[in-house]
């Protein structure tokens, strides 16, 4: 996590990419199931500072 301590933006486009990923395999390990709430999961911890 370091190296994204100075770039905010390149953490959360990195997330993004393996939130991306792993949508797209749960997806095919479950079809009938839709993975949920993967933006929570992902991304909303890494918001911006106030």
């Amino acid at each position: 996590m370091t190296e994204y301590r100075a770039s905010r933006t390149a953490l959360l486009i990195y997330l993004g990419t393996l939130m991306h990923e792993a949508t797209n395999q749960l997806t095919q390990l479950h079809p009938d199931h839709p993975p949920a709430r993967m933006t929570e999961r992902f991304l909303s911890w890494a918001r911006a500072r106030s």
